[in-house]
């Protein structure tokens, strides 16, 4: 896995290799002006010389600079070290040369210089032993004081970035950790102060985006409270004229093989299916998961009796169902216990066909594992889809443990119930 280095350690290190870059570069061109400096000295002292010697003027001093018309006449040590003669006119020629301890030895210096028809050769020879004490400590001073002013700029350059990025990133932190303290009770505090207009406006986004998003799920949650309220009255009423129908004397009820009957028995579904997930809803748009009454509850019984209440979707179906309990209580409310574990069972019915159906409880533990034999499509009952998803958002908020994975031909369910006010 690739280490991912954040931004500002990122720009420091652009930062700082562009100062190294810069430091260094002016040292190399600093250095090449010195060398260059040193080399237009000992042309004009050439120059000088070969104009005396033009004049047959005698040198002030003793003389080091050899001029002659042939290069042959040129000394042989300086023939040597520079193996051929200057080219190009008025052009310095210069050689170290190297002992045979590895250390530098004599440097040479040679020059053309054309006189009307004729040209003259002009050497100088620069022994290394006698160089004179004041030269070596200007150039040895020089260069010191070079690196000295480079070295003390890399180390300015350095402190002022890492200034710049404190100076930067302590603001960016704050952003940072402000941002993550944000909820609905200091939305509307005032904005702190960033110290740059640009994290400002950055705040001021990041707190209007998430009072939108509040206000949005606030609506939400209006939204499902008063549907689910109002939709309690309707499935009452469909519900209570089914039992009523059904309770009619024999003479005035459908016949059961008959077409009325099969329709009451189809609105009976829907209308519980929907009576299972307005209560759902109702759990969830609740802000306390505390506020509904619990009791105790015999929990084996629990589950015979949504079996029974969910068998109809097995008829017509080739499914083997397995149902095997075991006596245990819950300190829970029955609302909710009744609501996740009938979604649960309704899935495994529902998503069945041809095949098996096992629910195992043991205690607080319930697994419920369906096998699909053939490739038959699920019939999409009302509210399905939307009961699995509130299942484990349910599951989730009460603190229980729950897995619905995908097995051979069907799913695992592991459901795993606790009283109210215990970690799941």
């Amino acid at each position: 896995m690739i280490r991912q280095v954040r931004l500002k350690w990122q720009l420091a290190a652009i930062f700082l290799a562009l100062g190294v870059l810069l430091v260094g570069g002016y040292y190399q061109l600093s250095a090449h002006y010195f060398t260059l400096g040193m080399d237009s000295t000992m042309v004009g002292a050439m120059e000088r010389a070969v104009a005396r010697h033009q004049r047959q003027q005698p040198a002030p001093g003793p003389s080091s600079f050899i001029v002659t018309s042939s290069w042959q006449d040129q000394p042989e040590e300086v023939r040597h070290a520079l193996s051929q003669p200057p080219q190009t006119p008025a052009t310095l020629v210069k050689q170290h040369t190297t002992r045979k301890d590895g250390r530098r030895g004599e440097l040479y210096f040679a020059m053309r210089l054309s006189s009307g028809d004729t040209d003259l050769y002009v050497s100088h020879t620069l022994p290394r032993p006698q160089m004179s004490n004041l030269v070596r400590g200007t150039i040895r001073d020089n260069l010191n004081t070079l690196l000295i002013i480079s070295l003390g700029s890399a180390l300015a350059l350095a402190a002022v970035i890492w200034l710049v990025m404190r100076r930067v990133a302590t603001p960016v932190a704050r952003l940072g950790q402000w941002a993550r303290g944000l909820e609905s009770g200091n939305l509307q505090a005032p904005l702190p102060d960033f110290r740059y207009p640009e994290l400002n406006e950055l705040a001021g986004l990041v707190r209007s985006s998430l009072s939108s998003l509040e206000e949005s799920l606030e609506r939400e949650h209006r939204f499902l409270r008063h549907t689910s309220h109002e939709l309690r009255t309707p499935i009452s009423v469909i519900r209570n004229n089914v039992e009523l129908i059904r309770s009619l004397p024999a003479e005035q009820a459908p016949a059961a093989d008959s077409i009325l009957a099969t329709i009451i028995d189809r609105v009976d579904r829907a209308s519980l299916t929907m009576k299972h997930l307005t209560e759902t809803l109702l759990w969830l748009s609740r802000d306390e998961s505390g506020d509904l009454p619990t009791r105790r509850i015999a929990l084996d019984r629990l589950i015979q009796e949504l079996v029974s209440e969910h068998r109809y979707l097995l008829q017509g179906k080739d499914v083997t169902l397995t149902l095997t309990t075991e006596p245990a209580t819950l300190e829970h409310s029955d609302v909710a216990t009744r609501v996740v574990i009938g979604n649960l069972i309704r899935n495994a019915f529902q998503h069945t066909w041809v095949g098996e159906v096992r629910i195992h409880q043991d205690g607080q533990t319930i697994r419920i594992d369906n096998h699909q034999a053939s490739d038959a499509d699920a019939d999409n009952d009302l509210g399905f889809g939307l009961g699995l998803q509130l299942t484990a958002q349910l599951t989730e908020r009460l603190g229980w443990t729950y897995h619905n994975v995908p097995a051979h031909g069907g799913h695992r369910v592991f459901l795993r119930v606790t009283d109210a006010g215990e970690a799941g």
